[in-house]
């Protein structure tokens, strides 16, 4: 589960490379561990990230 969980991972960050930008949903303003460090490593890119739910969204982690 730790390997598939991993590649999972590194092929997220692969589509956040070849992305302009990424949207968020996060419904009811939940934001999971996984999806936080993708917003991270999509900031960290210089990526823009949009949420489904503004009003609830990170301005940092």
């Amino acid at each position: 589960m730790k390997k598939l969980r991993k590649m999972l991972d590194e092929m997220h960050k692969q589509k956040i490379d070849m992305s302009d930008e990424i949207y968020v949903i996060n419904v009811g303003g939940y934001i999971g561990e996984s999806t936080k460090n993708e917003i991270e490593y999509a900031k960290a890119r210089g990526k823009k990230v949009l949420y489904m739910e503004n009003k609830n969204r990170i301005e940092s982690i």
